[in-house]
C-alpha cells in the first residue's frame, strides 16, 4: 500500500466516526446509543463512552441491563 492510500483509509475512518457520532445523537435514550455503536458498529466501551458523552462505568451498566432484558 502506498502512503496516500493508507491516508485515504484513515480519512474515511474518520468521517465514518463522525458520521456514527451524529447519528448516535439523534436517538433519544443512553441505551439506544450504546447499542448502537456496541452492537452495530463494534465500538469499544470505552471509545462509546467517549463518543456520547458518558463513563465507560455507565456503558457497561448499560450493557448489564440490556442483557437482562
Amino acid at each position: 500500500m502506498t502512503k496516500s492510500v493508507i491516508l485515504n483509509e484513515l480519512d474515511v475512518c474518520i468521517a465514518n466516526k463522525e458520521n456514527d457520532i451524529k447519528y448516535a445523537n439523534k436517538l433519544n435514550r443512553n441505551s439506544d446509543r450504546v447499542r448502537y455503536l456496541r452492537v452495530v458498529k463494534g465500538y469499544k466501551q470505552n471509545e462509546v463512552a467517549e463518543m456520547i458523552g458518558i463513563s465507560a462505568r455507565q456503558v457497561q451498566r448499560i450493557e448489564k441491563k440490556l442483557k437482562n432484558i
